[in-house]
C-alpha cells in the first residue's frame, strides 16, 4: 500500500509538471498581456505578440526597449500565496495572461525613464501621456533608446488582427497564403513606419530587412510565394514607405529630415548629394526638434542665462586663474560678449555709456588739466603734446585718461604699458597684474599707429589687436567687473573715478578725492 501511494505521488507530480509545461508552450505561442508598473503613477500596458519570453532576462529587454528604460532593474510579479503582494520574479512560469508586473530599479536613485510622446503614432504600450522632459516639454523627435535588439512588430488595428488571425490559421491548416487588400497592406506599413520612426528616420536596408522577418514570422500568412526569404517585396515597399514617410515630415518641418533638403545643400541641385546630413555613428537623437514652445531666440535666451549664472558661480566662488578661466570661457574674450556679460552684471551698457560720459567731460577736464601746477602739470601738459599732432578722437580719448591718472596722483604708466616690438613678450609683461599694453614698431615717430594694442592680466593676453588705447581701458574697467577682480592699489582712485564719475554706478559714495574731482567737474 505504501508503494502504491509512493507511485500515484510520482504520477501527479509528472502530471502536473506536464500541465505546467503546457501551459508555459501554450504562452508562447499566443499573445500575452501584461501590466507593467513603471513608477508611482505610471502603469503601462505590454502585448508580447509572440507569447512570453523564454527567460526573465528576455523579458526584461523587451520592457527596456518598449518603454525606453535604461536603468537596471529587477521585476516583481503578484503572488497569491501571499495575499497577491508583489515578490521578486525567479520563474517565467509564475507569469500569466493579464498579470502585473512591477519594475524595481537597482539603483534607487534613479527614476524611471518615461518614453517621449510621438507625435507619429501611439504604440500599444503606451498607454498614458508621459511627464515633458524639461519645464517647456519635450519634442516629438527626442528618442531615448537604440535600435532594438529584438524589432517589435506593433499591435495593428482591431480590424487588421481579426484578418490576421483568420488568414494565420488558414496557413497553418492549409498553407494558404494573404493577399493583402490595398487597404490592408497601407495599414500594416503605416503602422510599421510609425514603429520604426520611434527609433530612426533613417532605417538601413539590414533595419528594414529585419522589420519584415519578424512580420512575416509573426504573421506568417504573409509570407511571400516566390520572394527568396519570403519577405523581400515587404522590405521594399517599407523601404518606399519610409521615403514617403520622411516627405510628409520634411513638410512639416521635422528637423532631421529638413537638414537634408535641396535648400540646406550645395546650390548647385547635381551637387546636392555630396553633403548629405545623415546619422553616420548611430546617434539617437541626431537633430531633434525644438521642445514645445520654443524657438531659437527663446532658447538663445535660456543658454545665455544659463552660461551667465553658471560662469558668475564659477568666477566668485572659485575665483580661478586667468588662464584657465579663458581656456574655459574663450567666447567670453572678445569686445562684444564683454559689452554684453558688462550689461548683464550692471544692468548699465559699457562702451556707449564710458565713451558718451568720457567726451562729455572732456572739456572740463582739460581746462582743470592746464591749470594744474607742478610736477604734475608738467606732465599732463607732456601728455597732452599728442592732441596737437594728432586730434582724432582716438587720441584724445587717450591723452585724457593717461592725463586723469596724473591728476589723481597715480601713475598713468601704470594703466597703459608701452613697449617697442623688440621688449614685446618680455619678463615684464608677463608680471603685469593688470592693464592695457602698447607695441610700437622701433624707431617708430609719435603719432604713428601701434603695431599692436591689448590688455594683460596676471601676465595673460587676454585681449589682443584693439583699435585704440581708450578702448582698451574701457574694457580692461569691464573686464574687471566680469571676473570678480579687485582694483588694482596704485590705480583705485582712477578706476573709481571711472566706475563712480564716469559710469555713475553708485556714485553717491565717494572718496574724498573722487569728490573733489566730481566738484570740480561740476563748477
Amino acid at each position: 500500500m505504501h508503494l502504491l501511494n509512493n507511485t500515484c505521488d510520482v504520477y501527479v507530480a509528472v502530471e502536473a509538471l506536464c500541465y505546467q509545461r503546457e501551459q508555459q508552450v501554450n504562452m508562447m505561442a499566443q499573445p500575452i498581456r501584461l501590466r507593467i508598473i513603471l513608477g508611482e503613477d505610471d502603469a503601462r500596458k505590454l502585448i508580447l505578440p509572440a507569447g512570453i519570453s523564454d527567460s526573465i532576462e528576455e523579458l526584461c529587454q523587451e520592457v527596456k526597449t518598449n518603454f525606453g528604460v535604461q536603468q537596471d532593474f529587477r521585476l516583481q510579479y503578484q503572488d497569491p500565496d501571499f495575499g497577491n503582494e508583489f515578490v521578486n520574479l525567479t520563474a517565467i512560469s509564475e507569469i500569466n495572461d493579464k498579470a502585473t508586473l512591477k519594475v524595481v530599479y537597482l539603483d534607487m536613485t534613479c527614476q524611471p525613464v518615461r518614453s517621449p510622446t510621438h507625435s507619429f503614432s501611439s504604440s500599444s504600450a503606451d498607454t498614458d501621456n508621459t511627464r515633458p522632459v524639461s519645464s517647456s516639454g519635450s519634442s516629438p523627435s527626442t528618442r531615448l533608446s537604440v535600435w532594438p535588439s529584438v524589432f517589435t512588430v506593433p499591435r495593428f488595428s482591431y480590424e487588421a488582427e481579426l484578418q490576421l488571425e483568420k488568414a494565420n490559421a488558414e496557413f497553418i491548416a492549409g498553407g494558404t497564403h494573404l493577399t493583402p487588400s490595398p487597404k490592408l497592406k497601407s495599414h500594416l506599413l503605416e503602422r510599421l513606419a510609425e514603429e520604426i520612426i520611434k527609433f530612426k528616420v533613417y532605417p538601413t536596408d539590414n533595419d528594414l530587412n529585419e522589420v519584415a522577418e519578424v512580420l512575416v514570422k509573426q504573421h506568417p500568412c504573409l509570407r511571400e510565394q516566390g520572394s527568396f526569404n519570403g519577405c523581400y517585396g515587404w522590405k521594399i515597399s517599407l523601404k518606399y514607405k519610409m521615403a514617403n514617410v520622411r516627405t510628409k515630415l520634411r513638410g512639416l518641418g521635422c528637423a532631421e529630415v529638413l537638414v537634408n533638403s535641396l535648400k540646406n545643400k550645395a546650390q548647385d541641385k547635381s551637387q546636392a548629394a555630396l553633403n548629405v546630413k545623415k546619422p553616420r555613428r548611430a546617434e539617437v537623437n541626431y537633430c531633434p526638434q525644438y521642445p514645445k514652445g520654443e524657438t531659437t531666440d527663446s532658447l538663445e535666451k535660456e543658454r545665455i542665462a544659463l552660461t551667465f549664472s553658471y560662469r558668475r558661480q564659477e568666477v566668485i566662488q572659485g575665483q580661478p586663474f586667468i588662464a584657465d578661466f579663458k581656456s574655459r570661457w574663450p567666447a567670453l574674450f572678445t569686445e562684444k560678449e564683454i559689452d554684453k556679460e558688462f550689461l548683464r552684471i550692471s544692468t548699465v551698457p559699457l562702451l556707449s555709456r564710458f565713451f558718451y560720459e568720457l567726451d562729455l567731460y572732456t572739456p572740463r577736464m582739460m581746462e582743470l588739466f592746464r591749470g594744474k601746477g607742478g610736477v604734475a602739470g608738467r606732465k599732463m601738459r607732456h601728455i597732452m603734446v599728442a592732441i596737437s599732432k594728432d586730434d582724432t578722437i582716438h587720441t584724445r580719448r587717450a591723452c585724457i585718461l593717461k592725463s586723469l591718472c596724473v591728476y589723481l596722483n597715480e601713475d598713468h604708466e601704470k594703466l597703459v604699458k608701452e613697449y617697442t616690438n623688440t621688449e614685446a613678450n618680455t619678463e615684464a609683461m608677463e608680471q603685469t597684474v593688470m592693464g592695457v599694453y602698447v607695441i610700437h614698431q622701433e624707431g617708430a615717430e609719435p603719432g604713428d599707429d601701434p603695431e599692436n594694442i591689448g590688455v594683460l592680466i596676471e601676465g595673460v593676453e587676454v585681449l589682443t589687436g584693439l583699435r585704440s588705447i581708450a578702448i582698451a581701458c574701457a574694457l580692461l574697467f569691464g573686464l574687471i567687473y566680469c571676473l570678480n577682480r579687485s582694483y588694482p592699489p596704485e590705480l583705485k582712485c582712477t578706476f573709481e573715478v571711472l566706475q563712480k564719475i564716469i559710469m555713475k554706478l553708485d556714485g553717491q559714495r565717494l572718496s574724498s578725492k573722487a569728490q573733489f574731482l566730481k566738484n570740480k567737474l561740476m563748477g
